[in-house]
């Protein structure tokens, strides 16, 4: 029983390896290994959902998310959502060309079918020296769209000069 739940481990963390951060980061993050820390780690092969709880820290390349609980929910053993939670949930990529985008709320969802990120609550963007605060931002990976702000909700944003000499 124990090695049939170890060998459906390894396949799920294979499985979030390769389907996870091909749309987000470094055209080369999906071809690394997925590190996952957490103080405890809940795998339900029936539900195909995993939960892992207390500074969870997962690792693919140079994507980063981490949070209080991230939950996993897989779709034909492939990553299709995941929810990050937390004081301050976070999520880090790099892209080829060297940018960091970094995103913080206290709760995000990763649509990964969509190539969506969803930041509810604190939502707050940064990337190249600008940020972008919200209660809810919507982000589009694939066309680099941001959509932001409820009926409630003020969006604000902090724009930095192109310092560069010559443009």
């Amino acid at each position: 029983m124990i090695k049939q739940r170890t060998l459906n481990f390894l396949a799920l963390l294979v499985s979030i390896s390769m389907s996870m951060g091909q749309a987000y980061a470094r055209s080369d993050d999906s071809e690394q290994p997925l590190h996952i820390t957490a103080d405890t780690a809940e795998l339900n092969d029936k539900t195909g959902i995993s939960i892992y709880r207390g500074n969870v820290r997962m690792v693919q390349g140079t994507t980063i998310i981490t949070g209080d609980t991230v939950t996993i929910f897989m779709l034909e053993r492939k990553v299709s959502k995941m929810i990050s939670l937390g004081e301050l949930a976070s999520y880090q990529e790099t892209a080829d060309d060297g940018d960091i985008l970094f995103s913080e709320a206290e709760e995000m969802h990763f649509y990964k079918l969509e190539d969506r990120v969803e930041l509810f609550r604190r939502g707050k963007i940064t990337e190249n020296d600008s940020v972008f605060h919200s209660e809810h931002i919507i982000y589009y990976l694939d066309e680099g769209l941001i959509d932001a702000g409820t009926k409630t909700d003020r969006v604000e944003i902090m724009i930095m000069p192109n310092t560069e000499t010559g443009n």
